[in-house]
């Protein structure tokens, strides 16, 4: 787990040409979004935090892990 201090998500360089966001929603100021490795094959969840001071969070995590926070629906 990483964590990332003062750095705003538009600044949040974590894209390359083999990374793919395929999962982002936002709830009040927090913002979780999955990416996805195809070199890989590895899930990267991203918490990030947009008020002062801003923060970002990094986890790898699994496959099924990723698709049961994707299908997760609040009530």
């Amino acid at each position: 787990m990483r964590l990332l201090r003062n750095i705003k998500l538009d600044n949040y360089n974590y894209y390359n040409d083999r990374t793919r966001k395929i999962f982002s929603i936002g709830y009040e100021d927090l913002t979780t979004l999955i990416y996805y490795t195809d070199k890989s094959n590895k899930f990267t969840l991203v918490v990030a935090k947009e008020d002062d001071p801003p923060l970002i969070l990094e986890k790898l995590i699994s496959r099924a892990e990723a698709f049961r926070i994707m299908n997760t629906r609040p009530e």
